[in-house]
């Protein structure tokens, strides 16, 4: 009989869920993670065997800050442009599902073509979902509204914005507050969380905008859930704040607003070993954040990658810092062969604590019933051996299984 290409058995693997569940042989069936333990019996079907013997076994890591379409063309002008990614390059870094969003040079990249880049490398096996606006004040969107984006569009998850930063909009109070309230009722529409993904640049003014707009959804303690009309809680927990360690200060103020119920998301790219002076070490940031009592469950990883940091010096010396491939997987491995990190916390920050912001069950977990994104991790070094890409063996010890179609 036949093996089948989506039927998976993933032999003696040692299985973080991402809490740790020992040895075990996981059985992957039609995308999905099917059993754990024992062999499913399907009339008509063979799994074909990954031996993970010397492994462990994680989700697949979740970008929430992928410029799908290339990002640039800022401090240098079109030269620094960045080109579209292909499948092999996003999947070779360990990343089964993407958010991808707009960057800063929103006059020449269109939602348009940012939706249907999105649903092309979703066609290639990819999961992948988008932020809304960008650098803009007003929003740019598909529809009418951010609220109608929410609303039609399943992988629409919210908005991106910007602050303090040079190439960022001025935001009042008030107008992020506007902008808060679509995303929310939009969410609320169609049964999502909402989420404000927001660039966080180096001046002086920092988050303090967000923050004040946080207080005025403050509810009193005599505040009954049916005079709440779906809110509850911190309107914090609808913030992912990002490239949290492009400063220390930046890292502190992150980390207050984590206290708060905010989610500190820090970028794999934005490090001193990649030329980014005055940065902080991925991985120095989130456990640092982790000693300050911030929850796992608050810290995030995303890439930025596809952006670029550029300046030109006269009419053609140029300093170009490239993030790219995308660099979660070094942050990962930093953490992993760390010895105050334990696995767990490295995999929920890089896949299940984004998952959880979005609500979403199916994703970031290796429990049955969720989808069949896995990484396999040799025990000894941490070197990535196979990604399973939606129940499809895509990379054998570093070796790409299967190109995407406009890469053949």
């Amino acid at each position: 009989m036949p093996a089948r290409n989506d039927a998976l058995k993933l032999r003696n693997v040692d299985l973080f869920d991402p809490t740790p569940q020992g040895r075990t042989d996981l059985y992957l069936f039609d995308g999905k993670i099917l059993s754990i333990g024992e062999e499913p019996v399907i009339p008509g079907v063979e799994f074909h065997e990954i031996d993970g013997t010397g492994m462990f076994a994680v989700p697949g890591f979740i970008d929430s800050h992928l410029h799908f379409t290339g990002a640039g063309s800022i401090g240098a002008g079109p030269i620094s442009r960045e080109p579209d990614f292909s499948f092999s390059e996003v999947v070779g870094s360990g990343i089964t599902t993407a958010v991808g969003c707009p960057g800063a040079d929103y006059l020449s990249r269109s939602m348009t073509n940012l939706f249907q880049k999105a649903r092309s490398l979703e066609a290639e096996g990819l999961s992948t979902y988008f932020w809304s606006s960008g650098y803009s004040n007003p929003s740019i969107t598909l529809s009418q509204s951010l609220s109608m984006d929410m609303l039609l569009f399943e992988k629409a998850l919210g908005a991106k914005i910007a602050i303090s930063d040079f190439m960022a909009p001025p935001w009042t109070p008030d107008q992020l507050h506007h902008l808060v309230w679509q995303v929310l009722s939009g969410a609320q529409m169609a049964g999502k969380h909402g989420v404000i993904h927001v660039h966080a640049g180096v001046l002086p003014a920092g988050i303090s905008v967000v923050r004040e707009v946080v207080a005025r959804y403050e509810f009193g303690d005599d505040a009954h859930w049916s005079a709440m009309h779906g809110g509850g809680g911190s309107v914090a927990s609808h913030f992912q704040i990002t490239h949290v360690n492009w400063t220390d200060r930046l890292l502190e103020e992150a980390t207050q607003f984590a206290l708060q119920g905010a989610v500190a998301d820090v970028t794999s790219g934005l490090s001193p070993k990649h030329g980014c002076e005055g940065s902080v070490l991925p991985s120095a940031a989130i456990v640092q954040m982790l000693r300050a009592g911030v929850s796992p469950a608050r810290i995030t990883v995303s890439s930025d990658s596809g952006g670029n940091i550029a300046h030109q010096h006269g009419n053609s010396d140029l300093d170009l810092i490239r993030l790219r491939p995308p660099m979660i997987l070094e942050v990962f491995q930093e953490l992993a062969r760390r010895d105050d990190v334990d696995i767990e916390t490295a995999a929920r920050v890089t896949s299940t604590s984004v998952a959880d912001l979005h609500r979403w069950s199916h994703k970031g977990r290796l429990t049955p019933g969720a989808d069949a994104d896995v990484l396999l991790f040799s025990e000894i070094d941490a070197d990535l051996a196979h990604v399973v890409l939606a129940g499809e063996h895509v990379i054998d010890h570093g070796h790409l299984l299967r190109l995407g179609v406009m890469e053949r």
